[in-house]
């Protein structure tokens, strides 16, 4: 059973507090996993766990566009959400849908990705091997393409990330759907004026979106239902579309208050802030 929830248009704290409580939660009922479905307002930036914000992002430039500034419980690296669809699905380790290892479900969760796309007109394919941009700690996600990411002729459409932990696995990741995401390196520290310019050269060689593939980019209604009715085939799985209960949604509130909308979660990497 897939229990599914379509929430767009929420903040940056909100949406990262709430695919933490559905996490945390996730262990109540062992054969429910969780397709949450959603999108970001006003767009922002996501750092990686271990990521520090001085020499990723500037904070600033961040405030002066209009994008906020969050930080995720997943690894990987800075993301800018903007002109998205966004996915998050939480599981028990052990359930058969998904496998036993990150790459089986990565596999798994994009083969479902790209039917989602095909229902478009979109024809994805799996990465058969990974692909660093600058290399190391100088790249963004969307430049590094991961084993088992989704391309369209070589270049990037998808990206995710995962956290496990107590047998259970979070995985959240993202549709491009415009060049939004192409904005990040305004957001960086201006003196490190070399790697802005390479990142920026990076996203417009290896990445693509969906406005650039086809002529008509499908609303957040279009996406959601496509992508909650693939992962229910290639999951082999029954569905049910629900809502947040008035827990989840106190605990999420909760979480946004000292967690994710908190500058200590955000500018800070100590594990004192994980449970």
């Amino acid at each position: 059973m897939i229990r599914v929830l379509i929430t767009p248009g929420e903040t940056a704290a909100c949406n990262m507090a709430v695919d933490e409580v559905l996490f945390n939660a996730c262990g109540r009922d062992p054969g429910t996993m969780t397709l949450r479905i959603y999108s970001w307002s006003p767009p922002a930036v996501s750092l990686g766990y271990g990521q520090e914000v001085d020499g990723e992002i500037d904070p600033g430039q961040c405030n002066r566009h209009g994008i906020g500034l969050v930080r995720r419980i997943t690894g990987g690296r800075a993301v800018l959400h903007d002109e998205e669809l966004t996915y998050s699905l939480v599981a028990q380790e052990s359930h058969p849908a998904l496998g036993s290892s990150s790459g089986v479900m990565i596999r798994r969760v994009s083969e479902a990705l790209i039917g989602t796309l095909r229902r478009f007109g979109i024809q994805g394919e799996l990465a058969q091997d990974g692909r660093c941009g600058m290399g190391g700690k100088g790249d963004v996600c969307f430049t590094a393409t991961g084993r088992y990411e989704v391309t369209v002729h070589g270049k990037k459409l998808a990206g995710n990330a995962q956290r496990r932990s107590g047998g259970r696995v979070l995985q959240h990741g993202s549709i491009l759907l415009g060049p939004g995401h192409r904005k990040l390196p305004l957001l960086m520290p201006a003196h490190d004026t070399a790697r802005r310019e390479t990142i920026a050269r990076l996203l417009n060689e290896r990445t693509v979106s969906v406005s650039e593939l086809i002529p008509r980019v499908p609303s957040f209604e279009e996406w959601a239902d496509c992508l909650s009715r693939s992962f229910l085939e290639h999951l082999n799985l029954e569905g049910r579309l629900d809502a947040l209960d008035a827990e989840e949604r106190r605990m999420a509130e909760s979480l946004v208050r000292t967690r994710y909308g908190n500058v200590d979660w955000t500018y800070r990497r100590t594990l004192r802030h994980v449970r």
